[in-house]
C-alpha cells in the first residue's frame, strides 16, 4: 500500500514537472516572439498592423485546409502509444498516414488557387496575398512532418524532448523577423494606400549588403512570412534528430485500422477545432482589411501567454488519464482532473484579471500605439482564455477515457456557434454594431461566447461518464481573490499611472502579493501549495528531469 501511494505521489510530481516545463517553454517562446513583434511594431509604425494582418490571414487561410493533414490521427497516435502498442509499428504507420494526408492538403490548396485564378479568372486582393499563402503551405508542411516526432514524444510522456524541439522555433524565427524589420519596406502604397507613404527605411545597410536589403524590402511581407516557415522547419529538424534512435517499422495495415477506429470520432473534433481556430481571422479578412486582421492577430499572440498553463496541463493530462483508464482507475482520473483544474484556476485568474484591468497600457508597452484600437479586443479575448482554461481538463478526461465521439459532438456545437456568431458579430453591419461590437471585437466576442458551449457540455458529459463533481468551490474563491486584486490595482493606478514597462512589473508584483494574501486569508492557499510551486520552480530538479529524459534509451 505504501509503495503504491509513493508511486502515485511520484507520478503526480513528475506530471507537475512536465506541465511546468511546457509552461516555461511557452512563456519563453511567447517572450521571444513578443520581441520580434515589438521590433516590427516600432520600426514599421502604422504599416505594422497591416503587415501582421497579412501574416495572420495567410496562416489562417492555409490552416483551414490543413485540417485535412490530421483528421484525428495525431490524437490516435498518442492514444495507441500510451496503451503500449508496438512503438516501431506506431511510428511507421503514423508517419505514412501523416505524409499522405499532408500531400493531399498541399494538392488541395494549390488546386484551389489554380481554379480560382485560371478557371474562374479571379485575382487575389487585399488580405488574400498569394505569395504569403504559398509560404504558409511550406510552413504547414514542416509543421505536419514535425508532428511525427512530437506526438510520439507526447505518447511516451517524454515531454522534455518535445519542448526542447519546440523551443528552437522562436529562436530561429525572431532574429529573421528583426532582420526583415531592419531591411524596411518598399511598395507600401500597393498594399495600404490609405497610409499615404510608399516606403519605410529604418536603417541603411552597408553598401555591399544593399542589394539584399533592397530585395527583402521589396518582398517584406513575404520575407516576414518566410521567417515563420524557417522557424517551424528548425523544429522539424531537431525533433527528427531526437527521433533518430527510435524504432521505425513498416506501415501496418491492421494498426492503421486501429488508428482509424479511434480517429473517426476524433476526426470531427479535429476538423471543428481547426475551423474554430482560424475562421475568425479568415472572416475578418473577408469583411474588413489587413489592418483589422493585424489588430486581432497581434493581441491574440499576447493571449498565448495566458493559455500556456491550460495547454500544458492538457498535453500531459491526456496520456495520464488514458493510462489510468487502461487500469480502470476512475478515482485516479477524478483526482488528477480536479487537481489540474484547481491549479489552472489558481494561476490563470490573476493573470486574466490583470489584463482585463490594464489592456490599454499593456498594448502600448508591449506593442505600440499603432495597435491601441485592439484594446477592447484584448480584454474580450482574455475572457475567452478564462473559459477555455477551465474547460481543458474535462476535454482531456473525455478523450482519455476513450470517448472522443462525445468530445466531437460538443466540438461541432462549438464550431457551429463560432461560425454563426462570427457571421453575426464581425461585419460592419453586425448584430452588435449599434453598441460598437464588430470587426476584431466582434470576432473576440464570438470566440468567447462559443466556448461556453464547450464549458458546459464537456463538464456535463464528464459528470455522466465518471461521476466526477464538476462544480468545485476552489474557482469561486480564486475569482474573489482576483476581484480584490483588481480593485486594489485599479485604485493604485489612480495614484501612480501605469505608463512604463517597469510600472507593469511593479503593478504585477503588487497584484500577486494581494492575490496570494487573500487566498491565504480564506484558506485556499496552504503550505503544501507553496511547496508545490517551489518544487516546480526549482531549476535543479527541472534540469535533472530534462537531462534524464534526453539521455534515456528508447525501449523497443
Amino acid at each position: 500500500m505504501c509503495y503504491c501511494w509513493r508511486g502515485e505521489r511520484r507520478k503526480a510530481r513528475m506530471l507537475s514537472r512536465k506541465s511546468a516545463l511546457i509552461v516555461a517553454v511557452n512563456i519563453l517562446s511567447a517572450f521571444v516572439g513578443w520581441i520580434g513583434l515589438l521590433v516590427i511594431a516600432r520600426l514599421w509604425g502604422g504599416f505594422a498592423p497591416t503587415a501582421v494582418g497579412v501574416i495572420g490571414f495567410g496562416m489562417a487561410f492555409v490552416g483551414m485546409f490543413n485540417v485535412i493533414a490530421d483528421l484525428g490521427f495525431s490524437v490516435a497516435h498518442v492514444k495507441r502509444i500510451s496503451e503500449g502498442k508496438d512503438l516501431g509499428e506506431c511510428i511507421g504507420t503514423y508517419a505514412t498516414i501523416k505524409i499522405l494526408l499532408t500531400g493531399v492538403m498541399v494538392a488541395l490548396v494549390i488546386g484551389g488557387i489554380a481554379i480560382w485564378k485560371y478557371v474562374l479568372h479571379n485575382e487575389f486582393f487585399d488580405a488574400s496575398k498569394e505569395s504569403v499563402i504559398y509560404v504558409f503551405i511550406l510552413y504547414y508542411i514542416f509543421s505536419n512532418l514535425a508532428l511525427i516526432a512530437l506526438q510520439t514524444f507526447v505518447g511516451r510522456q517524454e515531454i522534455a524532448k518535445r519542448e526542447v524541439s519546440r523551443a528552437f522555433e522562436p529562436f530561429v524565427r525572431v532574429p529573421l523577423m528583426i532582420l526583415v524589420a531592419f531591411a524596411g519596406v518598399t511598395g507600401i502604397a500597393m498594399i495600404a494606400p490609405e497610409l499615404g507613404i510608399d516606403e519605410i527605411s529604418p536603417l541603411t545597410w552597408p553598401a555591399f549588403l544593399s542589394p539584399i536589403q533592397e530585395f527583402i524590402a521589396a518582398h517584406a511581407v513575404g520575407a516576414l512570412a518566410m521567417s515563420y516557415a524557417i522557424g517551424i522547419g528548425a523544429v522539424f529538424l531537431v525533433a527528427t534528430w531526437l527521433l533518430r534512435r527510435y524504432p521505425i517499422k513498416r506501415y501496418n495495415k491492421e494498426l492503421a485500422k486501429s488508428y482509424l477506429v479511434f480517429a473517426l470520432p476524433v476526426m470531427l473534433l479535429s476538423i471543428t477545432s481547426v475551423i474554430s481556430l482560424n475562421i475568425d481571422k479568415v472572416m475578418l479578412g473577408y469583411f474588413w482589411s489587413f489592418k483589422e486582421v493585424g489588430y486581432y492577430f497581434s493581441v491574440q499572440r499576447i493571449t498565448i501567454l495566458l493559455l500556456a498553463i491550460p495547454m500544458a496541463v492538457g498535453t500531459v493530462l491526456f496520456p495520464t488519464i488514458s493510462e489510468y483508464h487502461a487500469r480502470n482507475n476512475i478515482a485516479g482520473i477524478k483526482e488528477v482532473t480536479h487537481s489540474a483544474e484547481r491549479y489552472i484556476s489558481m494561476v490563470a485568474i490573476p493573470l486574466i484579471a490583470f489584463v482585463i484591468i490594464f489592456p490599454k497600457p499593456i498594448i502600448n508597452i508591449v506593442l505600440s500605439r499603432a495597435f491601441l484600437p485592439a484594446t477592447s479586443t484584448l480584454a474580450m479575448l482574455t475572457i475567452y482564455v478564462f473559459v477555455l482554461s477551465l474547460t481543458r481538463p474535462y476535454s482531456s478526461l473525455i478523450i482519455g477515457i476513450n470517448r472522443p465521439d462525445i468530445a466531437a459532438k460538443i466540438g461541432v456545437g462549438i464550431c457551429i456557434a463560432n461560425i454563426g456568431l462570427n457571421y453575426l458579430f464581425i461585419p460592419e453591419w453586425g448584430l452588435l454594431s449599434p453598441i460598437g461590437i464588430n470587426g476584431p471585437v466582434g470576432a473576440a466576442a464570438a470566440t468567447a461566447l462559443s466556448q461556453l458551449v464547450g464549458f458546459v457540455g464537456l463538464r456535463v458529459a464528464a459528470m455522466r461518464l465518471t461521476g466526477i463533481k464538476v462544480m468545485q468551490t476552489n474557482t469561486p474563491r480564486h475569482i474573489v481573490a482576483g476581484v480584490v486584486m483588481g480593485i486594489g490595482l485599479y485604485y493604485l493606478n489612480s495614484l501612480v499611472p501605469l505608463v512604463r514597462w517597469y510600472h507593469l512589473i511593479g503593478f504585477a508584483l503588487v497584484g500577486i502579493a494581494v492575490y496570494v494574501g487573500v487566498l491565504v486569508i480564506i484558506r485556499e492557499f496552504k503550505k503544501r501549495d507553496l511547496k508545490f510551486f517551489l518544487d516546480l520552480a526549482h531549476p535543479v530538479g527541472m534540469l535533472e528531469y530534462i537531462k534524464s529524459e534526453l539521455k534515456r534509451k528508447t525501449r523497443r
